[in-house]
């Protein structure tokens, strides 16, 4: 537990990766991918069927990634289609496996959520969720029974957005969090510094770490359909109108100088950057190693 607490701590801010799992059975070509990132980002952070599209088991892959490359895993729980007992049985798989750290998130909502595919579990929320951690840590499995002879030590985690127009009922949210048990937070991605340092001010007065989400854009339709399809990036609209008539390569290009200009004015401010790879996963990989490197210089 104390390892993800002493990056989240240290004066040199954190690089995360977040990465989908494979579609398929095969981890192969994506672990040699991510080979590259040894020594150049501090954690994975493993989605958890994001956009309700279906990927390989996370905690699956995370195992891959522990044994064969040897990165640190921050490894998403959803908690939709998961009754309380299966959460229960993959947190405790998660402990075996040594993961670095848990995120509580309720999940994507899925397409093909229709009566013929069976009703919808929801047992828990990310509060519960939360809860359920800090019970597991202490070796309470709810059932009555002794408590777990071997504590599992599980760091939690939880997201926030931000970017959110009720401001003050998003920080409400994160205070709950906070009490149910989450000691850091990934945020939805950020543009603007202002808009980071409200957030962080909060964070910090919660005594939470900050891991900003940083999402590259690699062309002018990406920025237009973020714009128009994402109520949650609302407030950031003006950041995606800038790339309006960008052919990909200028896209790309300002996206990268744009995102790298942003986590450099705010690197001795916030706990880290998780690095989302929805804009393409060679953009975040580029961007990742470009900050790395920036990193690396300024801290001689």
């Amino acid at each position: 537990m104390s390892s993800l607490a002493d990056m989240l701590g240290a004066s040199r801010p954190a690089v995360w990766l977040e990465v989908a799992p494979p579609r398929g059975a095969n981890p192969a070509p994506l672990l040699k991918r991510l080979e590259a990132f040894a020594g150049h980002v501090d954690a994975i952070n493993l989605t958890d069927n994001a956009l309700g599209r279906v990927k390989m088991s996370g905690l699956v892959f995370a195992s891959f990634i522990k044994a064969r490359l040897g990165i640190p895993v921050v490894l998403n729980f959803s908690c939709r289609h998961r009754n309380r007992y299966a959460l229960k049985s993959d947190l405790l798989g998660a402990a075996a496996l040594g993961i670095d750290g848990i995120v509580a998130v309720a999940g994507d909502r899925v397409p093909s959520e229709h009566p013929e595919h069976g009703a919808l579990v929801r047992d828990l929320n990310p509060f519960g969720l939360l809860e359920m951690v800090a019970a597991l840590n202490r070796g309470d499995t709810g059932e009555g029974r002794a408590p777990l002879k071997t504590l599992p030590r599980l760091y939690p985690g939880a997201v926030a957005n931000p970017n959110r127009e009720d401001f003050d009922r998003e920080i409400g949210m994160l205070e709950r969090k906070v009490r149910a048990g989450a000691k850091f937070v990934i945020t939805q991605p950020v543009f603007q510094t202002a808009t980071v340092r409200r957030f962080q001010a909060q964070a910090r007065r919660l005594s939470l770490h900050a891991m900003l989400g940083i999402l590259p854009v690699k062309r002018a339709s990406m920025a237009d359909h973020i714009k128009q399809q994402v109520a949650d990036l609302s407030g950031a609209r003006e950041h995606f109108d800038r790339y309006a008539g960008m052919s990909e390569a200028e896209a790309r290009a300002f996206s990268v100088r744009e995102n790298l200009a942003l986590m450099k004015s705010l690197a001795g401010e916030v706990a880290g950057f998780n690095i989302m790879s929805g804009g393409g996963t060679s953009l975040a990989i580029e961007l990742a190693l470009e900050f790395s490197k920036w990193r690396t210089h300024a801290n001689q």
